[in-house]
């Protein structure tokens, strides 16, 4: 069985229509998504239309939660400590478009979810298990990677947060990061999803797929937004540290 897994949409409408369009063609069985719908880009309502409307299985992630949680500081319990001005006026122009029917949906959203494909076990999580803002990052070694899969009894483990793509064997399971859809940030502005093959040997591909960037930069610039927004994102953007 064929699955496709997206993450870190991040209000990037044109970039999900294409990785959606190339799904299609790749006739996956199922598209499972890992949060993040909102954020960074200027269509986060339109992307949790489609995502809502298509009827999409997935998870909440940290920023999605930023603008939707009813909690006294959301910007200190979900987002980066390290945020900078431009990403706080960013968040702040999203929490203020989003409609409260929206932001209601988004809260709605698990933050983890177990399922069983195929007679394979899968874990949906946006950060680790243990904390929907926690990285794993592609640097860190098998040997700190271990404890936080060795917590968990599924054999597949599916996770965002990084934007960055990450594929790899650990203490006997899969670890799977699509990397984003919405907002690459390891050198490479094209989306990126996953194709898992999940009958007999696991197989994961990681898929780059070209779309309009300059549509999404160029609303970017008609909504306000810091022109290094869509600087950033025609960039894809690479993130700071190893």
């Amino acid at each position: 069985m064929r699955l496709a897994v997206i993450s870190d949409i991040h209000g990037n409408l044109p970039a999900l229509e294409a990785v959606l369009e190339e799904i299609a063609a790749k006739k996956a069985q199922a598209v499972y998504h890992l949060g993040d719908l909102v954020g960074y880009n200027p269509f986060p309502e339109e992307v949790v239309t489609r995502v809502r409307d298509l009827g999409l299985t997935g998870v909440v992630g940290n920023y999605d939660l930023a603008v939707a949680a009813e909690v006294p500081d959301p910007v200190a319990e979900f987002l980066n400590p390290a945020i900078t001005e431009m990403g706080r006026a960013i968040y702040h122009w999203t929490r203020e478009r989003v409609r409260q029917e929206t932001k209601a949906y988004l809260r709605g959203l698990p933050r983890r979810l177990s399922l069983q494909v195929a007679g394979r076990r899968l874990l949906l999580t946006h950060g680790s298990p243990r904390h929907v803002r926690e990285y794993l990052r592609p640097r860190l070694t098998d040997a700190e990677l271990a404890p936080v899969v060795g917590e968990i009894s599924e054999e597949v483990l599916l996770v965002g947060h990084t934007h960055i793509p990450l594929v790899r064997q650990v203490a006997g399971k899969w670890l799977v990061n699509p990397g984003s859809v919405g907002f690459p940030k390891d050198g490479d502005p094209r989306a990126s999803y996953a194709l898992l093959e999940v009958e007999g040997e696991v197989q994961v591909e990681i898929r780059r797929v070209v779309y309009d960037v300059e549509r999404t930069a160029r609303a970017l610039l008609a909504a306000g937004l810091p022109p290094q927004a869509a600087a950033d994102l025609r960039q894809g953007r690479r993130a700071k540290g190893p």
